[in-house]
């Protein structure tokens, strides 16, 4: 009997493993989407908050699939709840390549270690602007771009005015080189005479 032979019953075997294995593959990303789908209108919201009405022929000016799309792929790599707030720190990231994420961070990865370069863009959302290669690429980020994410992620939170504001305050020496300008103590008078 043919169909009671061991290489037949393997066969069958085999063959409802591929077909389970198929089925799986067709389930997961599907209830991955979906998963992923719950904070996407959150994420929406602040690029929607940041850039409104983006104008066609701009950087930001992208389908709802592609935003969909670039938070999905965020999602994947990063994790839901820190793809969202990494949207909600720099809206525009919804705008990135999202081609780009997992090897950009496979790459940093390299560099830095995979824990550390997690770190690294989830401090830094804008380092997922990076291609693999290139000349901004991943490959040529060094202890510079560690470094930065740190200062990226203490100032964030005091804004932009405040922001610019310390990069006055701290521009003042180099002003007064260049402009033979006493700044510092024009400035400390100033504050003198408002508090007499």
């Amino acid at each position: 009997d043919l169909d009671s032979s061991p290489d037949r019953s393997g066969m069958a075997t085999m063959r409802c493993c591929v077909a389970l294995l198929a089925a799986i593959q067709l389930v997961v990303p599907v209830a991955g989407l979906a998963a992923n789908r719950a904070l996407y209108p959150r994420a929406l919201s602040a690029f929607n908050k940041k850039y409104g009405e983006v104008r066609p022929g701009t950087y930001y000016y992208r389908s709802q699939e592609f935003l969909e799309g670039s938070f999905d792929e965020m999602a994947r790599v990063y994790g839901e709840e820190v793809a969202a707030t990494m949207v909600d720190d720099v809206p525009g990231v919804l705008a990135f390549q999202p081609a780009n994420f997992q090897p950009s961070l496979d790459i940093f990865s390299g560099i830095f270690g995979e824990d550390a370069a997690r770190a690294m863009v989830i401090r830094n959302p804008a380092l997922l602007s990076c291609p693999p290669s290139g000349p901004d690429g991943a490959d040529k980020a060094d202890a510079k771009a560690m470094y930065a994410s740190y200062v990226v992620a203490a100032t964030r939170p005091i804004g932009g005015l405040l922001l610019g504001s310390l990069f006055l305050l701290l521009s003042i020496p180099a002003i007064e080189i260049v402009t033979g300008i006493p700044a510092r103590a024009i400035v400390q008078d100033a504050i003198k005479d408002v508090l007499n």
